[in-house]
């Protein structure tokens, strides 16, 4: 178990600091909350989104929540193919085994199937670059959060020790944390 928690550790400085994305970061001084720039919620997942505005605030509204539904499905895959490496490594001795592939197909179904329990709680107007845009955050509860990775988990097929499934639901939750901390790295 021990290796475990190292194997974790080193994949995870690796990822933070050997794949850090050079993106051009240009410094735009717009003065956006947090909700917009970091969504975040204890134990869940969250996203933000922001469109246009066209005077139109139910449509407006309803577009930019698409959109943030839609970067959860991508967080609870991208979530599922961490998960697949991190099982994977632990299951590389292990003879036939095909549960990666199955943690992937599952979060999608599943991701899709969840959106039903995504809320918007909170929109608000801002002015972007010269430009009115409608803004939402989408939340999905710690609980439904917890309903997530259990329904991936069962519906892959692996059979997991419970130390297993609390580790391996423990880097389901931080993976997005530590996308947020990659863009907060500084770019050389």
């Amino acid at each position: 178990m021990r290796s475990l928690h190292l194997l974790i550790a080193s994949d995870l400085s690796i990822f933070l600091f050997g794949c850090t994305p050079s993106l051009d970061i240009k410094d735009t001084n717009i003065p956006l909350p947090e909700w917009v720039v970091m969504p975040n919620i204890d134990n869940g997942l969250a996203d933000s989104a922001c469109v246009p505005f066209s005077g139109h605030f139910t449509i407006d509204r309803n577009q930019a929540t698409a959109e943030a539904r839609n970067s959860l499905v991508r967080q609870i895959e991208l979530k599922a193919a961490n998960m697949v490496k991190t099982y994977g490594h632990k299951t590389d001795t292990v003879s036939g085994s095909n549960i990666g592939a199955n943690f992937e197909t599952s979060a999608r179904q599943i991701a899709e199937a969840t959106l039903q329990g995504s809320k918007a709680i909170k929109t608000d107007v801002f002015d972007i670059d010269g430009r009115k845009n409608l803004c939402v955050l989408v939340t999905l509860e710690p609980e439904k959060t917890k309903a997530v990775f259990a329904n991936i988990v069962k519906s892959s097929g692996a059979e997991l020790a419970s130390n297993d499934e609390r580790v391996l639901y423990e880097e389901f939750k931080a993976f997005k944390a530590q996308q947020e901390l990659i863009q907060e790295l500084p770019l050389n």
